[in-house]
């Protein structure tokens, strides 16, 4: 006799479906997951704790780092700055003004000059 015979349907010999087992194992794997997270994090946050209680002292070591250097025997010029870009709009804005401001000044001076004549005239300042 053939062990399979025609299309029988063949019972599970489990009491369980896949599905069940499945959903069964899935939370132990988010367990784990879960717990290797937290080991994960518990580390970092106790990296992070050391580091923060070091601060003081490592500021303290750089600091005295630097008091103990000797500085360069020729200094060399400073770096030139850069002139940040300005917009052509707010550089045209920028030279009306001065623009302006030139005019203004010619125009005040030129007043005080003429009031300074008409008074010269009456009063005879200058020969």
């Amino acid at each position: 006799m053939a062990l399979f015979s025609g299309n029988r349907k063949v019972r599970s010999r489990r009491p369980k479906t896949a599905k069940e087992i499945k959903q069964e194992l899935s939370p132990r794997r988010e367990t784990r997951h879960l717990a290797r997270r937290s080991d994960e994090v518990r580390s970092q946050i106790h990296r992070l704790e050391c580091l923060i209680t070091e601060a003081p002292r490592i500021e303290r070591q750089q600091r005295l780092a630097n008091i103990n250097m000797v500085p360069p025997m020729e200094l060399s010029s400073p770096a030139p700055r850069r002139q940040r870009r300005v917009p052509i709009a707010q550089e045209r804005a920028r030279r009306g003004a001065k623009l302006r401001m030139l005019t203004e000044g010619v125009f005040v001076i030129g007043a005080i000059a003429a009031v300074v004549g008409w008074l010269n005239q009456w009063f005879h300042f200058w020969n």
